[in-house]
């Protein structure tokens, strides 16, 4: 029963020194179970962050959807706008608004309502109306 003895302590210093052998790898782990704790830690926080990263894209995604789905700010905006055309003074103010606008952009016309007229060219010579008309013809 000696020599069973023996090998018993021989197998209990071996299995310490793999022990310490396996501890130099875990780096700032003092033991496996550190280490295990830590990543399933890791493990459940990168889980959270892929499943915001989902929610994240997937709303980028109904933003620009063009199926006809609408997000509840566009939703809010169509009614906004539906309230303010039943709105008669609204839709009016807002009419009245767009025309002073586009009057501010017009172009001037002369007195009486009638356009200005470009000042004529004709040509000088007959050279001049030789190529006034080669330009004509030749397109």
């Amino acid at each position: 029963m000696d020599n069973l003895t023996q090998n018993e302590a021989a197998a209990a210093e071996a299995a310490e020194a793999e022990l310490k052998e396996a501890a130099a790898p875990l780096g700032k782990f003092k033991d496996v179970q550190t280490l295990m704790k830590a990543y399933t830690e890791l493990e459940a926080e990168f889980t959270r962050r892929c499943q915001r990263l989902k929610e994240l894209e997937s709303g980028n995604k109904t933003d620009g959807e063009p199926d006809g789905a609408q997000s509840p700010s566009s939703q809010n905006e169509n009614e906004r706008i539906a309230s303010a055309l039943a709105d008669g003074k609204i839709r009016d103010a807002v009419i009245g608004d767009y025309l002073k606008g586009l009057a501010a952009k017009t172009v001037p016309l002369a007195e009486g309502g009638g356009g200005v007229a470009a000042p004529r060219n004709s040509p000088k010579s007959v050279r001049e109306a030789s190529n006034l008309a080669k330009r004509f013809l030749n397109g």
